[in-house]
């Protein structure tokens, strides 16, 4: 009840800064980074006390699916606020924060209890690096969407609308590169400290994990060399960020739900 009692006012808060930012980009009403911001950052804290329930309440950490995925969208809300001040990506909020909004609810409502027991130091490092890296993913998948409709609209001459209230294509393609890096990084660092853990692929139920994983990786790891060698950006970029996106999100969300939602096995 108390992490409901938490939610709730965090969901509304997430909810009226899209809305809020929704109304800047579409004109309705004059720029208001500042309520944006602040609402965001409430409803932040008060998520991160949910999390601190539904995940920490028990004897052990819940890695059940929802809660992580609670704990990845409300890193990704932290990552936002703080890029946001320095960089032009307060329009991400508007799809970034009624996702939030929906795992978060789904962790409060959710009764499943998978618990990591004996969490080694390196193990923990290896945890934290890839929620950063998911995290980091997801925000560029958003980025890319943007980038996408932006070089479309450009490329059919529509300039009205949302392609306003965006930066110029050349800074959003160089905001997605930025991400991106950023996020190879982290998962890169996060498969070296991991692998060492990894004693049985099919007893420890990683073959699917580590597949896609390693296909995502992949996918990113052609488009950074795509982009050195071929200048690839804009649509081609987009694409195939959300495809390397998408195997990530496979690699983990995927297995899990499957073990835990349909298999009913940790």
């Amino acid at each position: 009840m108390l992490a409901f009692a938490l939610a709730l006012p965090a969901v509304v808060f997430y909810l009226y800064a899209a809305f809020r930012q929704w109304q800047t980009v579409t004109a309705r009403k004059p720029q208001g980074r500042l309520v944006v911001h602040t609402t965001t950052m409430v409803g932040a804290l008060l998520h991160l006390g949910s999390i601190g329930i539904t995940m920490l309440g028990r004897e052990h950490i819940n890695f059940a699916i929802f809660e992580v995925g609670s704990l990845i969208a409300w890193v990704i809300t932290l990552l936002l606020i703080f890029s946001s001040w320095r960089k032009p990506v307060d329009n991400l909020f508007i799809g970034l924060l009624p996702m939030a909004a929906v795992v978060l609810l789904c962790a409060t409502f959710s009764a499943q209890y998978y618990p990591l027991p004996n969490l080694s130091y390196g193990l923990a490092w290896h945890i934290l690096l890839s929620i950063l890296a998911y995290s980091v993913f997801i925000i560029a998948a958003v980025q890319s969407i943007l980038l996408y409709l932006q070089d479309l609209s450009l490329k059919k001459h529509q300039t009205k609308g949302l392609i306003q209230s965006l930066p110029p294509l050349q800074t959003m393609d160089l905001l997605l590169f930025e991400m991106i890096w950023l996020g190879m990084i982290l998962l890169t660092a996060a498969f070296a400290i991991g692998w060492p853990y990894v004693a049985d692929l099919q007893a420890q139920h990683l073959v699917h994990k580590v597949v896609f994983a390693t296909i995502g990786w992949l996918v990113f790891a052609i488009l950074l060399i795509g982009r050195y060698r071929f200048g690839w950006r804009g649509i081609v970029a987009s694409r195939w960020t959300l495809t390397g996106t998408a195997f990530l999100v496979l690699s983990y969300f995927g297995t899990k739900f499957v073990l835990e939602i349909i298999l009913n096995r940790g």
